[in-house]
């Protein structure tokens, strides 16, 4: 007789493809699907190339870490890759941003020596026009008319572009025209010290061998007139002028015509400045000497009319301002208007304390 237990007990399920499938049916659904099968060989996926870095029996979830810790390294290279042509290219910006600034610091200096320069010229100009006066105090004969000197007119092309050491080479050859631009450097720095004979002994050699360039005709020119030699420095300012075909030197080269009473080129030379007006400063100088030229011939209120034309005190005066605000001060003085006289040397004196003698002048008027 069979025991109930046996009709009871459950059989075991049958073996084969039915009990793969009961399996495959139980097992629950969702996760990352494996992309590799463990236990199974192929040799030509085994040659190709892991497109996810990492041990091939790690589980998907470490494989994707250690994928993203490789794309995270590499995107790190390719940023730092990235950043350094930027950083290249900040270099070169500082490097340009240096030389501009060292352009602007040579332009500054050049500007305040020239500043220092128009100053003396101011001063040694009116120096020369209240002598002129004493002189001709004693003297009651017409001067005699004396003819303008024949020029070619100025181009609108100016010529004094060149840099200097190349042109000296040109002439001169390669070795002596450096040594050319040593001793033109050695000339200048001797003129801006205000050793005028040691500058005229260093530049004499280069206008006899290179006075084709205008800067140096230009510098020598500027020596003589400090050192009162009018007749050496309008010839080499005349050389100048054609050779840079520029109107820059125009006030000192009409200066030098002055004191030898040439009033026609004096004339011509301001109407030919007029013309082009280069700048503010250089504008009012020559029509602080064109001026004194009609004071020089005792024509006194042409030379104020000239001066007063178009002149009114600015609240920032500026050194061309004040220049010919002392001139027209002066012939103030000199005409017998001692009331407008005292009142812009007042002005002057104002704007700018102690420029040149205007305190004194005046102390002098009050």
């Amino acid at each position: 007789m069979n025991s109930p237990g046996k009709y009871n007990r459950k059989s075991p399920p049958p073996r084969g493809k039915s009990q793969k499938s009961t399996k495959s049916h139980g097992r629950k659904s969702g996760g990352a699907p494996r992309k590799y099968s463990k236990g199974k060989s192929n040799s030509s996926k085994n040659n190709s190339i892991d497109p996810i870095p990492g041990n091939q029996n790690w589980g998907g979830l470490a494989r994707k870490g250690v994928l993203r810790v490789h794309h995270d390294d590499i995107k790190a290279v390719e940023e730092e890759s990235n950043q350094s042509a930027p950083i290249e290219e900040e270099e070169a910006e500082d490097i340009e941003v240096l030389r501009l600034r060292e352009e602007r610091a040579q332009k500054r200096e050049q500007r305040e020596a020239r500043k220092r320069e128009l100053q003396a010229e101011a001063k040694a100009a009116l120096d020369r026009a209240n002598s002129s006066v004493v002189r001709k105090s004693g003297t009651s004969k017409r001067p005699t008319k004396i003819k303008q000197y024949k020029r070619k007119p100025l181009s609108s092309k100016r010529n004094s572009n060149q840099d200097v050491a190349a042109k000296l080479r040109k002439v001169l050859g390669s070795a002596e025209g450096q040594k050319a631009f040593k001793r033109l450097r050695e000339a200048d720095t001797f003129f801006q010290q205000e050793q005028f004979s040691e500058a005229k002994r260093k530049l004499t050699p280069l206008i006899k061998r290179a006075g084709n360039v205008s800067e140096i005709q230009e510098l020598y020119g500027l020596i003589c007139y400090r050192l009162n030699d009018f007749e050496k420095a309008a010839f080499s300012l005349e050389q100048f002028r054609s050779l840079a075909q520029s109107t820059e030197r125009h006030p000192v080269l009409m200066d030098c015509y002055r004191s030898v009473n040439r009033w026609e080129d004096v004339k011509y030379l301001w109407s030919e400045l007029a013309d082009v007006s280069p700048d503010a400063a250089t504008v009012a100088e020559g029509k602080i000497v064109y001026a004194n030229s009609y004071a020089d011939q005792g024509n006194y209120p042409k030379a104020i009319n000239i001066l007063e034309k178009g002149w009114r005190a600015p609240q920032r005066p500026q050194e061309h301002h004040l220049r010919k605000a002392y001139a027209l001060a002066d012939l103030y003085d000199r005409a017998g208007m001692p009331v407008k006289a005292r009142e812009l040397f007042g002005w002057i004196n104002a704007s700018s304390q102690s420029y040149l003698d205007a305190l004194d002048r005046y102390n002098e008027l009050t």
